[in-house]
């Protein structure tokens, strides 16, 4: 690993280990609890209809997918980059009953070799640790070394065009000219040892990506194509939750709604 990449991986751990023991306060909402049933939603035809199958949870945090996939019945195998957040994984999946069927690795997305290879049926990775590795395209890579013939990915991934206002306000052509060309920015924390880089994606780009890693497209959505993180108030209550998902899930798979998303999600199997 290069000096540079190794930089980026203690920036993501920091971080990381730092926030882990409030982070899941920060994703306990309305609007999470909403966009968390959409992603559900989306990842469930996905599922491996064989319950022995192995599942990866990647850049698993503290465990909310992976805990879901236990509770469903699976094995899963959680990879983070930072033992906090592995920490709290386990101590949430031990307290829910499902120890027994899972596993804690803790790695880089892009240095995953000492795991077996060409097993999985599939893997996960929410929360964009796929852009914020210091190779996606490796990263991409080592995922298909993983996945049995057939496996399937599904991941979601920074939308570059959501990033528009805020590269905008800054005034600089040049800043956001750059921007465009290589999607590169940083997670806006304030400690510069924390500030690690991001890659956005548009949603061709994430097409590309996963394309060009050996990978055939199944599904791509936008999430979330309403910006309801903007509009908690309309959430409060459970039905309307309902109501605006299923205004949501009519638009988010059209090319053009899924530009104005915030994140891109896609799955894809492994091309034979």
């Amino acid at each position: 690993m290069s000096a540079m990449a190794r930089s980026k991986r203690s920036a993501v751990q920091k971080y990381h280990d730092r926030v882990a023991p409030r982070y899941d306060a920060s994703y306990d909402d309305a609007f999470w609890q909403w966009h968390d049933a959409l992603t559900w939603d989306y990842l469930k035809p996905f599922l491996p209809t064989d319950m022995r199958t192995p599942i990866f949870d990647l850049g698993c945090g503290t465990g909310k997918w992976a805990a879901k996939l236990l509770k469903s019945g699976y094995s899963v195998t959680c990879v983070d980059v930072s033992h906090s957040m592995l920490d709290r994984a386990r101590k949430k999946i031990e307290q829910q009953g499902g120890g027994k069927r899972a596993s804690f690795v803790q790695a880089d997305l892009c240095e995953m070799g000492d795991l077996p290879a060409g097993q999985a049926g599939l893997a996960v990775a929410f929360g964009d640790p796929i852009g914020c590795a210091h190779s996606p395209a490796r990263a991409m890579k080592q995922i298909r070394r993983l996945l049995a013939p057939g496996g399937v990915l599904v991941a979601t991934f920074d939308n570059r065009l959501a990033a528009i206002d805020y590269y905008l306000a800054k005034g600089d052509p040049n800043v956001m000219a750059r921007f465009f060309r290589d999607g590169k920015t940083h997670w806006l924390t304030k400690d510069e040892a924390e500030q690690f880089e991001i890659t956005t994606y548009t949603p061709g780009g994430v097409l590309n990506l996963v394309q060009a890693a050996g990978f055939e497209v199944l599904d791509v959505v936008g999430k979330t194509v309403l910006p309801m993180r903007h509009y908690r108030e309309l959430l409060a209550e459970a039905g309307d939750r309902r109501r605006w998902a299923k205004i949501e899930k009519s638009v988010c798979r059209d090319p053009a709604a899924i530009g104005r998303a915030s994140h891109v999600q896609i799955a894809c199997r492994v091309a034979g």
